[in-house]
């Protein structure tokens, strides 16, 4: 956290104090609401500039909840310190009730610049990786979650304020319940995410996790190639490597980071690393990943991501970005926001475990995805007999219908290839195609992956078991 605090900005000189607005509005230059005089140093009154805000810990209820006052308190005592120190005479911390501090910071003009939008960015990259530095205490290690509001600029007159709005998305955890079983699960997902969420910080460190890859193939060409063509994409797998070297599934890790809030820092690493793996692949290797139905909204944490789609359009158009609905989609129409900002960008998308969980079909007409992939169960219930099979069959014919192009997930042997071949699934994955390998593909190589994903690949009729 304190190698941002170099980032601190200048502006808005008072003359001895910056005004604050607590829940007022801004008419005709005047704040309303409640209004705070924050005293500056003398040093600072001529030279200095000031922004003042809320810095909320958006988990708190649920740290207060899961581990106790004195936990709950510990955390807000540890990371007040954190700030004040990392601040110096930078700027004043106050800590209030509920998770709430009162910040002001300032700094002397024309050292890195005096923009708002310069500090506002600071308070952006605070806010995203603070949950990735945990705050140790007797109960263990708590990870939590920030939030900035009520940021408020002011001028050379006290008079001339500026409401700049919010930084942060919204909380994205579940809320806090007061029962015992809901605490014992908060806890136990707090464990679990913490080393995950400890290995983002370390951007590199043997606890990040890595991406293992997995091919979506055309039945079709694969069998007449050998298994050796005919890929549409490759899907980027989430790993963790253990001491030993033995690569382990993150499924249990990923819905404890949903519960606790924390599945978008996550899932913005996870599309930086496979578009820095498209920037070093040649040709046109396409490759997909998942991002958690709570991760669908354009917030923030976006941008870094948007900016470089826009500035590097080809490997925006080598991305799939799979929406996996273990979850349900907060707010639909941000989703709908992010899915047509990123399309627009020349990336393509895809739902994930369609027909199961919050998978629906209105999900898929609100979103109009490029692909999608029918969860595996109904595959492998397809092969105990007609009416199963027919059931898949329709999943299959209404994802056409809506305009998508269709893949079978949980392909595991050549009857189940034949069945979904059957309901009019060409393209296919699964462990009968080729397992999630840690190993670069040969195809990676060799450029010659992914080129099938920018054709037109939709039939134009489908016969449903045919």
């Amino acid at each position: 956290m304190r190698d941002y605090i170099d980032y601190f900005l200048c502006f808005c000189v008072s003359e001895g104090f910056v005004m604050a607005a607590r829940g007022g509005s801004v008419h005709g230059g005047q704040v309303g609401g409640n209004v705070h005089p924050l005293p500056l140093p003398r040093r600072r009154l001529v030279e200095s500039a000031a922004l003042s805000f809320s810095l909320r810990v958006d988990n708190f209820p649920h740290i207060r909840q899961a581990y106790g006052e004195d936990a709950a308190r510990a955390v807000l005592v540890q990371l007040t310190r954190r700030l004040s120190d990392a601040l110096g005479v930078n700027g004043l911390v106050e800590p209030g009730p509920n998770g709430v501090m009162e910040c002001l910071i300032w700094r002397h003009a024309g050292q890195l610049g005096n923009s708002v939008a310069e500090c506002v960015d600071w308070l952006k990259r605070l806010c995203a990786d603070a949950p990735l530095l945990p705050v140790e205490t007797s109960v263990g290690s708590i990870h939590f979650a920030l939030s900035a509001d009520e940021l408020i600029s002011a001028s050379a007159m006290p008079t001339v304020t500026s409401v700049l709005g919010q930084v942060g998305g919204g909380f994205a955890g579940d809320v806090a319940r007061p029962d015992s079983g809901w605490a014992e699960q908060y806890r136990s997902d707090m464990a679990m995410a913490s080393g995950l969420l400890t290995g983002l910080g370390s951007k590199g460190g043997d606890a990040e996790p890595v991406l293992a890859w997995q091919p979506v193939r055309d039945a079709d060409r694969a069998a007449e190639a050998g298994g050796s063509e005919g890929v549409l994409y490759w899907e980027g797998c989430l790993r963790h490597i253990d001491r030993d070297g033995q690569a382990s599934s993150l499924e249990g890790a990923l819905g404890a980071l949903e519960r606790l809030g924390f599945i978008r820092l996550l899932d913005h690493r996870v599309v930086a690393m496979a578009l820095d793996e498209l920037d070093r692949q040649p040709g046109e290797v396409t490759i997909g990943v998942n991002i958690s139905a709570r991760s669908a909204a354009l917030d923030y944490l976006w941008e870094e991501t948007v900016q470089r789609l826009r500035q590097e359009p080809w490997l925006a158009r080598r991305l799939v970005v799979e929406i996996t609905e273990t979850s349900a989609i907060p707010n639909m129409s941000e989703a709908v926001r992010l899915v047509d900002h990123l399309r627009s960008l020349g990336c393509r998308i895809a739902i994930d475990d369609f027909g199961t969980g919050y998978a629906s079909v209105r999900n898929v007409m609100a979103l109009s995805p490029d692909f999608v992939k029918i969860d595996r169960f109904f595959l492998h219930y397809a092969s105990y007999g007609e009416v199963q099979q027919g059931i898949f069959e329709h999943l299959a014919g209404l994802a056409w219908s809506l305009g998508a192009t269709v893949i079978a997930e949980g392909v595991e042997t050549a009857e189940q290839a034949e069945l979904a071949a059957k309901a009019g699934c060409r393209w296919q994955q699964g462990f009968f195609w080729g397992r999630p390998s840690l190993s670069r593909p040969r195809s990676f190589e060799a450029g010659q992956a992914g080129a099938a994903v920018h054709a037109s690949i939709a039939p134009s009729s489908m016969a449903v078991g045919q």
